[in-house]
């Protein structure tokens, strides 16, 4: 009798786990895998499709503007982790301290992540209009004047201004689960820290900091592995240009499918996303785990 309600559960289980697995497959896997393929034949699209077996890949790694827009991603992955995780951080630290008010704090902080990415980059490329854009606007009324810049067409910034509505976008996002994680330390910890003298110095470094450190992990891995997906932005604001200067690898690799109609090329740049990712999360995760915070 346990053994079949046994069977009957698993059976149902199975019943609820196909539909979520079925899409996974038909709109995850599947097109990993025609990417996989792609990645090896010469096509444009509509034509017959030629198979020149690692040549793209050949190809790509000796293409300069790859390794332009490989660099950026680099740029924007560091700024992310710079700028993200301890913003996020320190905001959620503040609401965990001070919770009157905090849900609409944490509210607002959160309401960017909410927004599509393409219409940020199109407020943004507003603001940073050299003649009317709010940016250079402000930089007047508070005379100085000196520091106004042509924000997407100097060289010298244009990649950092394309970057910075994406950093500042999605601090909110890793703020929620940063502030998730530390509602779900317990009070008694924190109250008993409390007593017995430690400040709120103490406490952030000796028991907060510890007890959500596999939370921090993850935000760290979503900071880069959306730094590497990073598209909306750059492509809205600049579509990469002046060239590729604005360019990130997501945007490269839609220019060569749809704008130069090179599927191979460009089915071999989503592949390096993939593995760089991947790549990232494991040896990540695995030095993560060797160099794991006590409490």
């Amino acid at each position: 009798m346990v053994k079949e309600l046994e069977k009957l559960k698993n059976r149902a289980a199975a019943l609820f786990l196909a539909p979520g697995l079925g899409l996974y497959l038909l709109f995850v896997i599947g097109p990993l895998i025609f990417s996989v393929y792609y990645s090896f034949v010469k096509w444009n699209g509509v034509g017959a499709k030629e198979f020149v077996g690692i040549a793209n890949y050949i190809k790509l790694y000796k293409f300069d503007q790859f390794w332009i827009a490989f660099m950026n991603n680099m740029k924007l992955i560091i700024v992310s982790l710079i700028v993200q995780v301890p913003s996020a951080f320190i905001f959620a630290y503040l609401l965990y301290r001070n919770t009157k008010g905090y849900k609409a704090f944490r509210a607002i902080l959160f309401l960017p992540v909410v927004v599509s990415p393409i219409a940020i980059g199109a407020m943004f490329s507003i603001f940073y209009n050299s003649e009317i854009g709010l940016f250079n606007v402000l930089l007047d009324a508070l005379h100085m004047g000196s520091l106004k810049r042509q924000w997407l067409s100097d060289p010298k910034i244009l990649l950092y201004s394309v970057m910075a509505p994406q950093v500042w976008q999605f601090i909110g996002y890793h703020m929620v689960i940063q502030f998730a994680a530390m509602q779900s330390i317990p009070h008694q910890v924190i109250e008993s820290a409390s007593i017995d003298g430690a400040g709120s110095t103490g406490i952030l470094f000796r028991i907060v900091l510890p007890m959500m450190w596999d939370v921090i992990q993850i935000s760290i891995i979503l900071c880069v592995t959306g730094s590497l997906k990073a598209f909306g932005h750059s492509w809205i604001m600049t579509q990469g240009g002046p060239g590729v200067r604005s360019s990130y690898l997501t945007v490269l690799m839609f220019r060569m499918a749809f704008l130069e109609r090179n599927f191979g090329m460009s089915s071999a740049i989503s592949l390096n996303i993939v593995v760089m990712a991947l790549l990232f999360t494991v040896v990540f995760k695995r030095m993560a785990k060797r160099s794991s915070i006590e409490y």
